[in-house]
């Protein structure tokens, strides 16, 4: 049987996905419930591999949890400025082209068609941007978790530089993500802009707007 994992699989997926495995190992071991030893010695084929699976699960387990808070972050955490507005503000004369109005989806969907290449740097500007968005959200329950240890643990004082490290590193990564997704929307514009090919596909596949319908016509006069 062979196993292929993809650039998502990877990077969006099985390396946040191991933050999380590390958290939980240690809450686990802190509760007293799993003995973190005694797992290290299990066959190492077994650990990598048992490793692997539950990273690539928990960053897809987590992913949709992600999705709904980052929504609800403050707006400096956030994206910033709209990747199309600023592709247009660099291309003015692209502003009536129609890879620009349609959804980026299918724009991205024909670089991968007319370039494939292209198509996976794009992939992996994406991919490298959810995996940091997603680690960011481990390092902010990884925050918690320093909290509640420079309460009840023995160590305060290094639970409080955890605290401010991994704060920090919710900061960083979240802004980060937003930054490395954003040039990934940005190169979408930038490569369809010189592929005439998918111009052409979609200006002529690309809906007309929709039109009002007709009035009704007015109600006969009565005699």
């Amino acid at each position: 049987m062979n196993l292929s994992l993809g650039v998502f699989d990877i990077f969006a997926y099985s390396v946040p996905g191991s933050l999380y495995l590390a958290l939980l190992l240690y809450v686990l071991d802190r509760a007293s419930w799993i003995d973190v030893e005694q797992v290290g010695d299990l066959n190492s084929t077994v650990l990598i591999a048992g490793g692997i699976v539950a990273s690539y699960l928990l960053g897809h387990l987590t992913y949709a949890p992600r999705r709904f808070l980052g929504r609800r972050m403050p707006q400096w955490l956030g994206r910033g400025r709209s990747a199309r507005r600023e592709f247009l503000d660099r291309f003015p004369g692209a502003r009536s082209m129609a890879f620009v109005r349609v959804d980026q989806a299918v724009v991205f969907a024909a670089i991968e068609v007319k370039a494939p290449d292209s198509a996976v740097e794009i992939s992996r500007l994406r991919a490298s941007g959810i995996a940091l968005r997603n680690a960011g959200f481990a390092f902010l329950l990884s925050a918690g978790v320093a909290a509640v240890e420079l309460v009840v643990g023995n160590e305060r004082g290094f639970a409080a530089f955890c605290v401010g490290a991994f704060l920090a590193g919710f900061v960083g990564a979240t802004r980060a993500g937003h930054e490395l997704s954003r040039w990934a929307a940005l190169k979408t514009l930038e490569v369809a802009f010189w592929l005439p090919d998918i111009e052409a596909e979609l200006a002529t596949r690309s809906p007309a707007p929709p039109q009002p319908s007709p009035a009704p016509p007015a109600p006969s006069g009565t005699p």
